[in-house]
């Protein structure tokens, strides 16, 4: 008599697998595609048991069935796989597609960066491979460095930048107007080099996150910032739009050649920085026409260094960040955390500041300097400005200021620092030598108002 058996298939319950990347990324840039041909580009990974016994995974898409990817295990392609059996000590390669439309850059359907994850539960514990792919037609740079001069010339494509893009030492990156440049989380422009960003009012630079949904229109911290680093002076932030980052313009770098500044900063806006606005560490640094508006920290921060600031305005409201302190703040001193008596170190400062607006909801005032006047090594003006603040300093005779009046913008929820009718900094401020003639939308000075806008009433 002849017996038959099978043996049965054990499985642990309580092993993981392991997976050979925790990234994928879909770096091909799609450009005109032809809507006859669906076009897509394929990676694997390589999923390993490396248990004794077989083990069984759940592999699913994080999108689901709206995302842009597609998942095939053992010929079969689909969003999610139950119970994927892996035998002992083996492996199986998982093939993933990404299918995105570059005809079509709505940022609801097809984002400038393409998003997801696959996620591996096993037993009990979940792991993930991050998938990153280029969905629009855009230039793309990823990690990428120049040290010859460079030009990002508007050919009607942005630039997006994923993790950094640095000038090197030597070379000079030129923006041309009009340019809109993206940036990943976490991305920065590092400048050694030079930068040149030359908008104008009806073609202004914008710099932002990649995030292009109307949610994310004016959401802080979502890229890094420019920073401006030694041996780098000489640069020029014109007509440009920064917003949504963790710091503006960051500039720890020293003076050029004969005192050049490290950067000038004219007819700008900077908004919505998780941190700051404007930040410069023994820097030289010129502000003329610009605003910089609703930081996390402060709108600027001078430590040190050079600063002339002029027909500027500076603002932060109450609507994203629960503010204590104020939103301009400059020092050439350093104090201890724990017991601020003791002073560490103190440093060099010159500061020019006329005809500026500081404003915001902080109840006992908006501007702060922390000064060692033994270390003031040039001028430290500071008057006919428009000021929120209960310091008796700015108000000293002779410095014309205006103290804790409303300036009466048009609609600062909005953006819109332009003075109204009303406006107490309208034909208050001083005229400067050289004279600024016009304003941040190039409309003539005919008289001097204080801030970045003259009153159009």
């Amino acid at each position: 008599m002849l017996a038959s058996s099978c043996r049965k298939e054990k499985f642990t319950l309580s092993g993981d697998v392991t997976i050979n990347s925790d990234t994928l990324w879909f770096d091909t840039v799609f450009t005109k595609a032809s809507v006859q041909k669906p076009i897509s580009v394929n990676k694997q990974i390589l999923v390993y048991n490396p248990n004794n016994e077989s083990i069984k995974t759940r592999i699913t898409l994080g999108g689901g069935s709206t995302s842009h990817f597609r998942l095939n295990v053992d010929g079969e392609s689909g969003h999610t796989f139950n119970e994927i059996e892996i035998f002992p000590n083996d492996s199986i390669f998982l093939f993933v597609e990404v299918h995105p439309d570059p005809n079509n850059n709505s940022p609801d359907f097809n984002p400038l960066i393409i998003r997801d994850s696959i996620i591996f539960n096993t037993n009990g514990e979940e792991s993930k491979t991050m998938l990153i792919g280029w969905g629009q037609d855009a230039h793309y740079i990823f990690r990428d460095s120049i040290d010859v001069d460079t030009t990002w010339a508007n050919d009607k494509l942005p630039i997006v930048v994923y993790d950094y893009f640095y000038v090197k030492p030597g070379a000079k990156l030129t923006i041309e107007k009009g340019m809109q440049v993206y940036f990943a989380p976490r991305s920065w422009l590092f400048i050694e080099g030079q930068l040149d960003m030359k908008g104008t009012k009806d073609e202004p630079i914008v710099m932002q996150g990649d995030r292009l949904q109307p949610d994310w229109e004016e959401t802080p911290g979502q890229w890094g910032g420019i920073w401006i680093s030694h041996p780098s002076y000489g640069n020029t932030i014109e007509h440009s739009l920064i917003k949504n980052g963790t710091v503006g313009v960051y500039c720890d770098s020293t003076p050029g050649l004969l005192g050049q500044s490290n950067v000038d900063i004219k007819k700008t806006m900077i908004r919505n920085m998780s941190f700051d606005g404007i930040s410069g560490r023994r820097s030289t640094i010129n502000v003329e026409n610009s605003v910089s508006a609703n930081c996390g920290r402060f709108t600027f921060f001078g430590d040190g260094g050079k600063y002339s600031i002029l027909n500027s305005t500076f603002y932060t409201g109450g609507k994203d960040f629960g503010r204590q302190d104020p939103t301009f703040f400059y020092r050439n001193r350093t104090r201890d955390d724990l017991n601020p008596n003791i002073i560490l170190e103190t440093y060099d400062i010159e500061f020019t500041f006329i005809n500026n607006i500081i404003d915001g909801v902080v109840l006992d005032g908006e501007i702060f300097g922390d000064i060692d006047v033994t270390k003031v090594t040039g001028p430290l003006s500071v008057r006919n400005n428009m000021l929120k603040t209960e310091d008796p300093f700015y108000s000293t005779a002779g410095f014309n200021n205006i103290i804790n009046k409303d300036p009466k913008f048009i609609d600062e929820y909005n953006y819109n620092f332009d003075l109204d009718s009303l406006s107490p900094a309208k034909n208050a401020g001083e005229i400067l030598n050289p004279v600024i003639i016009d304003d941040f939308y190039n409309r003539l000075r005919n008289t001097i108002d204080i801030g970045a806008f003259e009153s159009q009433f």
